[in-house]
């Protein structure tokens, strides 16, 4: 009988022992068991700032304009076509732009008026504009730029007046100017541009033989642009 429990006894002792050493083991393997690795994700890439950089272009489009003068209550309509250079500088953070631009255009932007109570007429003919502006933008995709233009404008204007009293005559005016629009590019180098553009002019007074007139314009402009950055 002893016999048999001392047996007992010795393979409880050892079933004991023998769950000890594999617990221990069990432990160090989890205690020192490597790290899974980390995987690395690579950040998305950066939009391209297709719009930044100097650029230069030809634009070509049409105007109207409305020429209100001493001798009439009635304002004389001009319209025509224009087109010349265009260029600038844009600076470009992520969807933001920022620049300034000029444009040099020749024009041919004419109409006609009869003043009251006279066989005279006034024929306005806008032959050269220039304007410098600040330009802000926003890329709603990365090749789409919309924005706002304010600024600077110059016009050279024949004012010739038919009839008696009449005579050549011609001024230059100065004011102010604002519009909108869109560029599209192709590639970092190429885009195309539509823009819109308002321009109120000072007042001028031209003296003809026949007395003084006095001339107040206010000309709206439509063009597109093939534009070039270096």
């Amino acid at each position: 009988m002893r016999t048999r429990l001392d047996r007992a006894l010795t393979f409880v002792v050892a079933l004991a022992a023998g769950a000890a050493a594999s617990g221990d083991a069990f432990a160090a393997d989890v205690i020192n068991a490597a790290p899974p690795p980390l995987v690395y994700e690579a950040p998305p890439p950066a939009a391209p700032l297709l719009f930044a950089g100097w650029w230069i272009g030809g634009t070509l489009g049409g105007a109207t304009s409305t020429f209100d003068f001493s001798q009439s209550n009635a304002p004389i309509d001009a319209s025509g076509m224009l087109g010349g250079i265009t260029g600038g500088y844009n600076w470009q953070n992520g969807p933001i732009v920022l620049g300034f631009e000029g444009d040099l255009l020749a024009a041919g932007v004419n109409g006609s008026g009869h003043f009251s109570g006279s066989p005279n007429s006034a024929n306005p003919d806008i032959d050269a504009m220039a304007n410098l502006r600040l330009r802000a933008g926003v890329t709603v995709v990365p090749q789409v730029m919309l924005f706002v233009t304010a600024g600077g404008a110059w016009a050279d204007i024949d004012l010739p007046v038919s009839g008696p009293g009449g005579g050549s005559g011609s001024g230059s005016f100065y004011g102010w100017s604002v519009g909108g629009g869109a560029e599209v590019a192709f590639n970092p180098n190429w885009s195309a541009r539509f823009d819109y553009q308002f321009t109120d002019f000072n007042s001028d007074t031209v003296s003809y033989p026949g007395g003084d007139v006095k001339y107040d314009p206010d000309v709206n402009t439509y063009r597109g642009s093939l534009i070039y950055r270096f």
